[in-house]
């Protein structure tokens, strides 16, 4: 039977994937920044989907010790998982509107998120001129708890100068393109290039933000740090720090609750706060080679 070359499989592969891209069917936000993120993320997907699929067949087992042809993409592609903590850096709020009485902003001190969990995938690219430099691509999802607490006001607000910020869970999405570079030590026969190796990445990121009532989309510097120690010839263990920000996040109908230091509280008050975001986190996970 005759075989299929390896770039007319690549091509079959990315049509395949293209007819299930309307299946997907409405995005679940209905905004139009929505309907253009959902739409970006699918086609990220399917051009992420394609290649590996495509560098599993190359990198099939039978394959493994023949010497390969020049494929579509020479280098070193790899597919991981991760699991870790994500802190969030505590923040203040400014209330640009909405807050009575009007005329003028309004400040808090800053608000503490509790640590949570973190998962997400990478995919990854290597040159095969240059082995130390390579493109990632990444998705992960955290979601960190906010306890009910008090923060001070720069102004009064009802005749308060302190609040409540009620309790709230903060989903985060994060999407993201790093350009990598790494140096690799212990090399030996299996692994040439370095059992150990040492890398950094810096690129922009897509951030979603949901809160009680509303979602943020906003862009990012995303920046990482890890160490990879290649297990066997196409398996690697690695640990990573990751570091997220956002210059200036608004989430419209955010809640604030004056209260006197007697505990009495005023009406519930609904602005659009805007503020930083940083997020850090460190993670352990698994990754394949082919």
């Amino acid at each position: 039977m005759r075989s299929i070359p390896g770039k007319k499989l690549a091509g079959v592969l990315v049509i395949l994937a293209l007819l299930f891209l309307p299946l997907g069917g409405r995005p679940a936000l209905a905004s139009q920044g929505a309907t253009t993120l959902a739409i970006g993320a699918s086609v990220i997907g399917v051009i992420g989907t394609s290649a590996i699929l495509y560098g599993l067949w190359r990198n099939r087992p039978s394959q493994q010790d023949k010497e390969k042809e020049p494929g579509l993409f020479p280098g070193e592609f790899y597919v991981g998982g991760y699991l870790g903590a994500s802190l969030v850096q505590n923040t203040e709020f400014k209330f640009n509107d909405g807050i009575f009485p009007a005329g003028g902003t309004v400040n808090t001190s800053k608000q503490k998120f509790e640590p949570s969990a973190v998962g997400g995938l990478k995919f990854g690219y290597f040159l095969q001129s240059l082995p130390y430099l390579g493109l990632e691509a990444e998705t992960n999802y955290a979601r960190n708890y906010v306890r009910e607490q008090r923060v001070s006001l720069s102004r009064p607000v009802l005749g308060f100068t302190q609040a409540i910020l009620p309790a709230d869970n903060w989903s985060t999405w994060t999407l993201a393109l790093h350009l990598v570079g790494r140096y690799g030590f212990l090399p030996d026969q299996e692994v040439p290039f370095g059992r150990l190796q040492p890398y950094v990445g810096l690129g922009p990121g897509l951030v979603v933000i949901y809160d009680e009532v509303d979602a943020a989309k906003n862009f990012a510097i995303d920046a990482m740090a890890g160490l990879r120690y290649m297990l066997l010839k196409n398996v690697s263990a690695f640990v990573e720090y990751k570091y997220s920000h956002q210059f200036d996040v608004e989430l419209e109908s955010h809640a604030l609750v004056p209260v006197a230091a007697s505990g009495a509280t005023g009406y519930l008050q609904r602005g659009t706060a805007h503020f930083t975001y940083d997020s850090h986190r460190i993670v352990l996970g698994v990754a394949y080679h082919f």
